[in-house]
């Protein structure tokens, strides 16, 4: 059941914006997809929905620069912690249609197990967006921590 809520709560909150234009329609239903991803650790899926210069910042300060580096890094994750799903949820997607842009912002959750321990770990993100040959694709996204629940996990502070 976990996998299937991240997607209702995204179109919920389409039903709840008003107005969607397309460009931002787009960009919900690359979500929905870039979630549904995370939750089959399929990084041959994720990449699809990057540039191939994306820039990530992740809630511990990892950076990653380019598609490959990233779906790496990302793999490594899936592999480390097996059970992992992270779940981004937009609040605001904001198109410049004149530079074929988007802001996305809104929260993000991950969820685990470390043996007994359940890691839980949310907080805000930003996702920069960019429309090639007519897809919106993520250029950048920053994650920020705002809450982390499991001791030990979250006692390891990054540096």
């Amino acid at each position: 059941m976990k996998t299937y809520i991240p997607f209702l709560l995204v179109m919920l909150w389409c039903l709840s914006c008003g107005t969607t234009s397309t460009d931002q329609q787009m960009i919900i239903d690359s979500r929905v997809s870039f979630n549904q991803a995370i939750a089959s650790h399929d990084t041959s899926e994720l990449v699809k929905h990057w540039t191939d210069d994306i820039i990530v910042i992740t809630s511990r300060n990892a950076k990653f620069i380019g598609k490959d580096q990233y779906a790496a890094g990302l793999g490594q994750e899936f592999k480390s912690k097996e059970d992992v799903v992270y779940v981004r949820t937009p609040e605001t997607i904001e198109v410049f249609p004149a530079w074929e842009m988007a802001a996305e912002s809104g929260r993000w959750i991950g969820n685990w197990k470390n043996g007994d321990e359940a890691i839980e770990v949310a907080g805000t993100y930003y996702a920069k967006w960019k429309k090639i040959n007519n897809q919106w694709l993520i250029s950048a996204e920053v994650f920020t921590p705002l809450r982390c629940s499991g001791v030990n996990y979250c006692r390891d502070v990054p540096k």
